[in-house]
């Protein structure tokens, strides 16, 4: 079983797709982990419908494959995506 929080509307799901019942503003998105599909995050982040999405479990993939993931998250996952900056926060 795997376990997601949900803190201040922000929510990490852990290593699951589960749609909370709860208004969440920023969803930290599982965006290129081993045991998933590009289009499950994206039907995820359609699901959530967060008002913004930040990628994590992405730190295998090269700036290409970053580009690629990026551009379909946030072409067609329905909400303002982006990629963290290298010491950004959530407050920055």
């Amino acid at each position: 079983m795997d376990v997601g929080y949900v803190v201040g509307g922000v929510y990490h799901p852990g290593d699951a797709l589960h749609v909370p019942d709860l208004e969440v503003d920023t969803l930290l998105v599982p965006a290129a982990a081993p045991w998933l599909k590009l289009a499950e995050a994206l039907d995820f982040m359609r699901a959530v419908a967060p008002r913004q999405a930040r990628p994590v479990h992405d730190a295998m993939l090269t700036e290409i494959g970053h580009a690629l993931v990026g551009r379909w998250l946030a072409t067609k996952g329905g909400t303002e995506y982006a990629r963290w900056a290298t010491g950004e926060s959530l407050e920055a």
